[in-house]
């Protein structure tokens, strides 16, 4: 691909944003302030001018992935303050790290930017088909960002193989952007997952292993926002997460298992040179 991916163009916007800025980049149509600019703030006209170009930039590339993705008329414009008048200080004050929709717009865009790059136009083709043919049902932002991102985990799954899959998704998590972080891999993974309101919480229970080069953890998240059926769970955003995080070992996700109540519970498995699997989709058992 020609040009900035998702991510690059999301940092460039947050490395021109300031805490306590006296500019915003607003839609000059509607008013409103959506990612990737929704809550930042700019030093001067000049500066959030710099932002309006780079969000136009952000929501074109967004387009070729999501057609239906609305079209908006950025401008710089100074935050205003007075009686009766919105408060964007206070809105915008404690930005989080991202949003539900700038984080499934990010995975997603990772995994076109991969099949298109391995060369898998077939199915590049195919997930959008499919994602439009319901898409128009659809009204919230992020249930429409959680049905894109679940397509592509059936897409994905019913046409890659299980290595090329693992391929895909190395690849895109090379390109993914994130928070760095120190933390240990697995709870940096569900932090952002819970931060972003794709799960409401979770567990992670190390397993003893007697095997060299082999580690495995048993994860239970609670309230899993991606739709799942009973015979299966989509863990693409997890399976990217996860080899960002630990992009030298062979990891695999599986016994997944239906536990109630909202529970779903698998386990992860890295090893030196085992297989990878699980990536896209686990399969459930009740």
């Amino acid at each position: 691909m020609v040009g900035e991916s998702l991510g690059e163009i999301r940092a460039r916007i947050e490395s021109l944003a300031t805490d306590d800025g006296d500019y915003c980049v607003v839609c000059g149509r509607t008013g409103v302030r959506p990612v990737p600019v929704g809550h930042e703030r700019f030093p001067d006209r000049e500066t959030a001018e710099q932002a309006a170009q780079a969000a136009t930039a952000y929501r074109s590339v967004l387009r070729r992935w999501d057609p239906r993705a609305p079209r908006y008329d950025f401008i710089a414009c100074e935050i205003p303050e007075g009686p009766g008048v919105l408060d964007y200080r206070a809105a915008t004050a404690g930005r989080p790290d991202a949003s539900l929709t700038g984080f499934c717009h990010d995975v997603a865009a990772a995994v076109f930017e991969a099949l298109s790059a391995q060369g898998f136009d077939d199915p590049e083709s195919a997930i959008m088909d499919a994602y439009c043919e319901s898409a128009d049902a659809i009204d919230d932002p992020d249930d429409l960002c959680l049905h894109l991102l679940s397509t592509l985990a059936v897409e994905v799954d019913a046409r890659l193989t299980a290595d090329d899959q693992a391929r895909v998704l190395r690849a895109a998590a090379s390109e993914f952007s994130g928070p760095s972080t120190d933390e240990e891999p697995l709870a940096g993974t569900f932090d952002r997952l819970q931060a972003v309101t794709l799960i409401d919480d979770y567990d992670i229970e190390a397993t003893r292993e007697r095997t060299v080069g082999r580690q495995s953890w048993t994860v239970t998240v609670e309230d899993y926002a991606l739709p799942t059926t009973a015979d299966a769970m989509p863990t693409l955003p997890i399976g990217i997460d996860l080899l960002r995080r630990l992009p030298r070992a062979q990891l695999a996700l599986g016994d997944g298992r239906l536990l109630g109540s909202g529970s779903l519970q698998f386990e992860v498995i890295a090893t030196e040179n085992g297989p990878s699997g699980g990536l896209v989709s686990v399969e459930l058992t009740g």
